[in-house]
């Protein structure tokens, strides 16, 4: 598990980043799970932002997700 235990504070939201294309299927089965995210076309990534109403849920469902597909999770700040 990569989150914290508690929700921290920030000056500017972070979010959560895959390494996903734009269309694909690994990429439909993670809009399913996070309908939310959206695509950064500096960096070709999906991004999910920080939302600290659902501390600590959100964090243990991309926990969740990068386990099940082996992706890495990125951090963007």
């Amino acid at each position: 598990m990569h989150h914290a235990s508690y929700p921290h504070k920030y000056d500017k939201p972070p979010s959560h980043a895959f390494s996903l294309p734009l269309e694909g299927e690994l990429t439909s089965l993670f809009l399913k799970e996070f309908p939310d995210a959206v695509f950064n076309e500096e960096h070709q990534e999906w991004r999910i932002a920080w939302d600290e109403s659902q501390f600590p849920e959100q964090g243990r469902k991309i926990d969740a997700f990068a386990t099940t597909h082996d992706l890495e999770i990125l951090h963007r700040y």
